[in-house]
């Protein structure tokens, strides 16, 4: 990680904390740059297109207004009752939570990573026998991502004050570099989370779960704290219930700094302490020393993958019936709230595409929403792992054998789709069974089967991602990641605004249907797993025949 040519144990002692820094920070700030640039434009497209939709501005205060009348959905968006009738508040209601969750997510892969990751993969052993101890390396690469955090503030901070100088939004500099606070206050924690989570982990993947898991607790509490007044207190005891009361633009409270900032510390000091406290290849949640042999994944490609991937699905699995069911546990709750609300309750319906569906089919429906962008996100995760696996040298140890490249992916591939399939069926499932304890009338064949025709994005997406797997793999991951952001950005302004058709046909989630509030379009679905088809194996094709990369 020194120069090139270098080893890390020919550098001085006094330089080698700059050394792991500076490598660190490289490594994180393409991926805090891009989530800064995304995070900016999604925030503003927000403003951008209220306005586009409603010029007037009393028609505008009264949609955000209704919005805020409707506590339920607090589970997505942000606290109603920080002033969300400005541009500038309703811009922070809708993106804060949103992208902080996404901000967290990339912060636990990264730093897992850089710390289990690489522990994992012989590459620590360079940094400790070159004199560094594992406390000090675990200290320094933590800097080095807060060096690469720091930039992107600056950058979001940068870009808010340009975009916001304009006449539509006119914000404050002051307002716009609290707001980049509040956006990096997650990822920085999660960062911290995770660093904790090596250490307790034996491997990256389940630090990642480890991490993942803290995650979905604390992002759940602050959800039902934001929508059932009851239990309103859970707020003040979650990290995400700490960022919505920020309230950037509105009413800023920078007093919740102080327990998120006193969280993230404590995490730092007990990763670092963990880190000194063990051995190098071991953890505080460890494997048994001696077990009986179970080798009965073991004897052929196939049952290997399912061996190694099997814990890292059955966590998206955990996330993704979670939040579905979240959704529609509260579903007769928030049609209570809308009664009386026409003009949002057919907001939410038109949202299916389906404006005649019934409100409570309609909400339903929303958890399918979620449920495909999670699993574009776990097949770009998983797709990344390949190319780790690729970069680290261990693909060497299976093609050098009998296993051959195509047998080698196609294996891979082929536990990632079926994952996917079972993962939408089994949540589509478990929302079937909430909504009928609910008395909501839904066909299970309809909800469970019709509810695959999400999957064919997804299988567009992992051929998308498969092709460039076979001709740039440095940049297969990264494509993916922008082609969700893409599409994000486009759903999320198409909700506002009528886009030329080109834009909405270029994104992926334009082509799923919400079941059971709208019907599936089997004829794109077709087309979009037959391209998915074609792409993959024109990347399988091309993988075959290129020489592989290391790091």
């Amino acid at each position: 990680m020194a120069a090139a040519g270098v080893a890390i144990s020919d550098v001085p002692v006094w330089r080698r904390a700059g050394v792991i820094q500076r490598f660190t920070a490289r490594r994180v700030l393409r991926g805090a740059l891009l989530f800064g640039v995304f995070a900016v434009v999604e925030s503003l497209a927000q403003g951008i297109g209220i306005v586009a939709a409603y010029p007037d501005a009393a028609a505008r205060a009264a949609v955000i207004d209704t919005l805020a009348t409707n506590p339920a959905l607090g589970i997505f968006y942000g606290d109603p009752h920080a002033g969300i009738s400005s541009l500038a508040g309703y811009m922070v209601y809708r993106t804060l939570i949103i992208l902080s969750l996404i901000g967290a997510v990339w912060a636990i892969l990264f730093i897992t990573g850089m710390l289990r990751g690489q522990e994992e993969n012989g590459r620590w052993e360079l940094l400790l026998t070159g004199g560094a101890s594992a406390r000090r390396a675990t200290a320094d690469t933590l800097i080095g991502t807060g060096i690469g955090l720091g930039i992107a503030y600056v950058l979001m901070s940068l870009l808010l004050m340009a975009g916001g100088h304009s006449h539509r939004f006119q914000l404050p500099a002051g307002g716009c570099l609290f707001y980049a606070l509040a956006l990096i206050a997650a990822p920085a924690l999660f960062v911290a989370v995770g660093a904790v989570a090596s250490q307790l982990a034996a491997t990256r993947r389940r630090a990642v779960l480890y991490a993942v898991g803290v995650l979905i607790v604390v992002a759940a509490l602050r959800a039902v704290g934001n929508t059932v007044g009851a239990v309103a207190w859970l707020k003040n005891i979650t990290p995400f219930g700490w960022i919505d009361a920020l309230h950037p633009f509105v009413t800023p409270q920078p007093l919740w700094l102080l327990p998120l900032a006193v969280l993230t510390a404590a995490c730092v000091a007990i990763a670092l302490v963990l880190a000194g406290a063990r051995d190098m290849g071991t953890s505080l949640i460890a494997d048994t020393d001696t077990a009986k042999p179970k080798l009965r994944l073991v004897r052929g490609q196939l049952g290997f993958t399912v061996r190694l991937t099997r814990s890292v699905l059955l966590g998206w699995l955990a996330a993704s019936v979670g939040l579905s069911a979240l959704v529609a546990a509260i579903d007769k709750t928030v049609v209570q709230s809308l009664t009386g609300s026409g003009r949002l309750g057919h907001a939410i319906s038109t949202l299916t595409g389906n404006p005649t569906a019934t409100l409570e089919k309609a909400y339903l429906s929303a958890g399918g929403w979620f449920m495909v962008l999670l699993l574009l996100i776990m097949m770009t995760t998983m797709l990344s792992s390949l190319r780790d696996e690729e970069a680290s040298g261990r693909l060497d140890s299976f093609v050098a054998g009998t296993v051959s490249r195509a047998h080698w992916l196609s294996a891979r591939l082929a536990i990632m789709v079926a994952g996917a399939v079972v993962i939408t069926m089994s949540t589509n499932f478990v929302v079937w069974a909430i909504a009928a304890l609910q008395g909501i009338h839904v066909s299970l064949s309809t909800l469970v089967f019709g509810g695959l025709n999400i999957l064919g994005p997804v299988a567009f997406l992992l051929g998308f991602g498969v092709l460039l797997f076979g001709l740039w793999p440095r940049l297969a991951a990264l494509a993916m990641y922008l082609a969700i952001g893409w599409s994000l950005t486009i759903d999320i302004l198409v909700s506002l605004i009528k886009l030329n058709k080109v834009l909405t046909d270029a994104s992926l989630l334009h082509y799923i249907a919400l079941v059971p509030a709208a019907t599936p379009k089997w004829d794109e679905f077709a087309a979009l797993v037959l391209s998915g088809i074609v792409l993959g194996a024109a990347g399988m094709l091309a993988f075959r025949r290129r020489d592989l990369q290391a790091e």
